[in-house]
């Protein structure tokens, strides 16, 4: 449960669910955007099942991203239509979301940005050799002297 008895945010669990979505390429990790965990949280509550995360923080090149802001997750429901899941994300959009479709993929992405919100459908392959998506030059460099 991301929130206390009072409605706030709970820190201690937005950490826990920040570290469940780290770099899958280089382990690291950044504190997300709490509002994308009440969009993921309304959807485990709405399906009822678990939520697989394809691709949540990423620490890469393209800084613009909004995976590398911290802000973005991409996401399958077991069992749920990539369309259906989008239909309802889309729902529950207030103002300042992302929702992409990603129908060869498999998979919807949602972020949490400034006005206006934006949809879009990608039916591009899947390339995670896209260099945009490589973690930032020198991060080896880095992490070597971090661990010595």
């Amino acid at each position: 449960n991301i929130y206390n008895e009072d409605g706030s945010y709970n820190v201690d669990s937005l950490r826990a669910v920040s570290h469940l979505l780290r770099c899958k390429r280089t382990d690291s990790e950044r504190d997300m955007e709490p509002r994308l965990f009440t969009v993921l949280s309304h959807v485990y509550d709405h399906y009822g099942k678990p939520i697989e995360i394809v691709s949540g923080y990423r620490n890469q090149r393209k800084q613009t991203s909004y995976h590398f802001k911290g802000s973005a997750a991409d996401i399958r429901v077991p069992g749920v239509e990539p369309k259906k899941l989008r239909n309802f994300v889309d729902a529950l959009d207030a103002g300042g979301m992302g929702v992409g479709l990603y129908p060869r993929s498999r998979f919807v992405h949602v972020d949490i940005r400034p006005m206006p919100s934006y949809r879009w459908i990608d039916y591009s392959k899947a390339d995670p050799e896209n260099p945009d998506k490589r973690p930032p030059r020198g991060w080896n460099k880095k992490r070597r002297k971090l661990q010595s």
